[in-house]
């Protein structure tokens, strides 16, 4: 199995993202809302990937950029009348504009300093949106219309439907990014930013490109997330949240495609299954148990179990060239 997934590196997420546009075929209801959940925190937890994988830069941010696509997404199709799909876009712009906004004075602190950082921006958008003006609900929230598409209303098999094609698209743009001239930068910084800087890279308009591309996924993840739960609150600028999408990329494995989804499936999928299950007075011990032992026994993260790769290109770097 190893064998096959390391010749063919494109076959497990293509599976992935198959096997979630079948999912309609499954009974709908919570299952099928399971499935389309874990869709949506990918994209978050491809975003977060990109940023931490790649750069080694840790942000706990995500929460922010998350609401910021929620909450621009509902209140643009709510409010003004945009459809679904353009003011999915225009939420998730307007979350990297946010993103490179508040990259550009926190980038020149390293490691735990730039997660502190981060940090406190949680902590101030949570109290903008808990006091915001009606437009938003403020500490109430406010409801998320249903998802439509050209004028058509979209029920729960359809919309899972489009959030794995939404999906797909994103994991190809993050492939090729990956391959890209960024992507060998992104990699040269995680190495070493001084030799980076020495090899003539501009390491802070790589962070910077880095930064955004994190925020516009995550973003986006947040934008899908309102249709489908209908009704938002400043609880999603919690730092929960943004707890939520480092420990996918961390349990998924750090600088892997693969690593991003089964993460996502393990962190969000595994509790809703078990509260479907009939579990739920047992879900947060019986979850905090098998993250763990996650830890424990795969320090690389889940996507170990298939391949030792990490995000295209990654292993080339590390032998002195990209293929």
């Amino acid at each position: 199995m190893t064998k096959v997934f390391d010749a063919y590196p494109w076959l497990g997420p293509v599976l992935f993202v198959l096997a979630f546009v079948l999912a309609p075929l499954v009974p709908g209801g919570y299952v099928l809302y399971i499935f389309t959940l874990v869709i949506i925190y990918t994209l978050a937890s491809f975003g977060t990937n990109i940023l931490t994988g790649y750069t080694n830069l840790i942000s706990m941010a995500g929460a922010v950029f998350f609401g910021i696509g929620a909450y621009g997404s509902a209140i643009l199709t709510t409010h003004f009348g945009v459809p679904l799909v353009l003011s999915m876009f225009i939420a998730a712009s307007i979350a990297t504009v946010v993103g490179l906004l508040l990259a550009l004075p926190v980038l020149r602190l390293e490691e735990v300093f730039l997660a502190i950082a981060t940090l406190g921006f949680v902590m101030i958008s949570v109290e903008i949106a808990k006091s915001s003006g009606d437009m938003s609900g403020g500490e109430n929230g406010m409801g998320a219309p249903g998802p439509t598409l050209f004028g058509w209303a979209l029920d729960e098999r359809a919309y899972h439907v489009f959030t794995a094609l939404v999906l797909a698209g994103a994991l190809w743009v993050a492939r090729n990014l990956a391959r890209s001239r960024f992507g060998r930068g992104f990699l040269a910084i995680k190495g070493s930013e001084t030799a980076a800087r020495a090899l003539g890279l501009n390491t802070t308009a790589l962070k910077l490109v880095a930064f955004g591309v994190c925020a516009f996924y995550t973003g986006l993840s947040g934008a899908l997330y309102a249709p489908l739960v209908r009704f938002i609150d400043p609880s999603l600028f919690s730092i929960m949240v943004s707890i939520s999408f480092v420990s996918m990329v961390i349990v998924g494995g750090l600088g892997s495609i693969l690593g991003s989804v089964l993460g996502a499936v393990f962190v969000i999928g595994a509790p809703q299954l078990l509260t479907y299950l009939g579990f739920d007075q047992f879900q947060r011990a019986l979850y905090g148990v098998a993250m763990i032992l996650a830890l424990m026994f795969l320090p690389d993260g889940l996507s170990s179990l298939f391949k030792r790769k990490r995000l295209p290109g990654a292993d080339a770097a590390q032998s002195g060239g990209v293929r």
